[in-house]
């Protein structure tokens, strides 16, 4: 059987070696710590709140003071138009009109009367087509954005007659054609 020291040592000699161990540092020569020095702690610092001065208090009862004549009212604002929910055809509605600022690109390249400028008669359908819908001002701007995306977007494209514009503005009239009568034939009032 084993004494009990040499049990002990054995014992101690493990528990040291499985002891988590901080690295060994210079004790003596900062320079041997490549550590950045800690940030100094500053306190913080306080603020002096200025007390209100103290009012005296009166003893005297306060005077009483002529009334002072109420201003009138004011008059209540002019009544802003009231918008009233768009129309259940809105989507097709708002397609046709970025129809017919495409075709207000395309005309004047491809159309019948091409090199004339044909973009005022479209303009012109569409200033006809917002007056017939008597749109509110957020109709008008709706129907307006959706013509100046169908303008713009075929004008950045197509800067002169190729077979492809010729070929889209002919797919754009028969697919304007059909909305304005389905519009009309579906949703006219009888």
């Amino acid at each position: 059987m084993m004494a009990p020291w040499p049990k002990l040592a054995v014992f101690c000699a493990l528990a040291a070696l499985l002891a988590p161990a901080e690295p060994a540092r210079a004790q003596f020569f900062q320079f041997f710590d490549n550590r950045p020095p800690p940030p100094p702690v500053l306190a913080p610092q306080r603020q002096a709140i200025p007390r209100k001065p103290h009012k005296p208090h009166k003893a005297a009862p306060e005077k009483r003071r002529a009334p002072v004549a109420k201003p009138e009212p004011q008059k209540p604002a002019p009544a802003t138009v009231v918008e009233t929910a768009p129309p259940s055809y809105q989507p097709q509605l708002l397609r046709l009109s970025e129809i017919m600022g495409a075709l207000a690109a395309l005309d004047p390249l491809c159309g019948e009367a091409a090199g004339k400028s044909d973009e005022s008669a479209w303009r012109q359908s569409m200033r006809k087509l917002m007056d017939s819908q008597d749109a509110g001002p957020l109709q008008r701007e709706r129907l307006a954005g959706a013509y100046n995306h169908g303008l713009r977007g075929y004008e950045y494209f197509h800067r002169q007659c190729t077979p492809v514009a010729d070929l889209a503005r002919r797919r754009l009239l028969e697919e304007g054609g059909r909305l304005a009568h389905d519009i009309t034939t579906q949703y006219s009032e009888k």
